[in-house]
């Protein structure tokens, strides 16, 4: 008895997968002729296999959008971008985008053309610096702010612990002290653990490079400086997510993320 090849399964999973988009067949063969080049192939052949994988792996996935013209629109999109990289974060990152859209098809289609533009112009540590920083949001902003009134509050009731001339017992304003201070704490503790996320040794980067990789993201809309006029503070050192980046995020990661 012969025994099955994988290879030979991902293959045929593959192409019953392909089978089924509209314009399969002959339209498929030359869209994937005019990738003969030895390297393009290569990619496009790997990213078939992590497709197939994830097909064959996945139960929950579903086909009847895969006759879409949406997603006919993003599939050949995809594959054009597919056989520029060398990526294999990014060919995960396309993968993942076709399964979610497939179970979730986006509302703002003509937003996917740039979505999956900033992919393929992104380098990995790019896109892992930005994935990095989605807990620098606008809550994470709100909290800043939050904790700036609360380090003043703080100030103020030690002025007026020790302005009282006489006490007797527990201070008047020892109950004020200790919530103040715990809510300190709390934010302190939160955004400590996020700290490491702006250091480029966490990146295994120079100072320069994460600099660097920071003002490209900025350029692109994807985050801002939160830092700007802020005493003590050097330009791009604390950068925020955009409103689009976390979008962006949202977009390109899988449930998993």
């Amino acid at each position: 008895m012969k025994k099955i090849d994988n290879k030979e399964i991902v293959t045929s999973t593959a192409k019953s997968i392909f089978g089924v988009i509209p314009f399969g067949g002959a339209a498929l063969d030359e869209l994937f002729f005019e990738y003969n080049g030895r390297i393009k192939q290569k990619r496009l052949n790997r990213f078939v296999e992590i497709l197939a994988d994830n097909f064959t792996a996945e139960k929950d996935i579903n086909i009847d959008n895969i006759k879409t013209e949406d997603f006919n629109d993003l599939f050949e999109a995809v594959i054009r971008r597919v056989v520029q990289t060398k990526s294999e974060l990014k060919l995960l990152r396309f993968k993942d985008i076709l399964i979610k859209e497939l179970n979730n098809p986006t509302q703002e289609t003509e937003l996917i053309d740039i979505y999956l533009d900033l992919i393929s112009s992104l380098s990995e540590e790019e896109l892992i610096i930005l994935l990095s920083h989605k807990d620098f949001d606008k809550s994470y902003d709100e909290e800043r702010k939050q904790l700036d009134n609360l380090n003043e509050r703080y100030t103020k009731v030690k002025e007026n612990q020790r302005s009282e001339s006489i006490i007797i017992g527990r201070s008047k304003y020892q109950d004020e002290y200790e919530t103040v201070t715990k809510q300190i704490n709390q934010i302190n503790e939160k955004h400590k653990k996020l700290e490491k996320y702006r250091n480029a040794n966490y990146y295994n980067l120079t100072e320069q490079k994460f600099i660097f990789y920071k003002q490209r993201l900025f350029s692109k809309g994807l985050i801002l400086d939160w830092g700007i006029g802020r005493i003590g503070v050097d330009p791009f050192e604390m950068m925020s997510i955009t409103q689009f980046g976390a979008e962006f995020i949202d977009f390109i990661k899988n449930s998993d993320t």
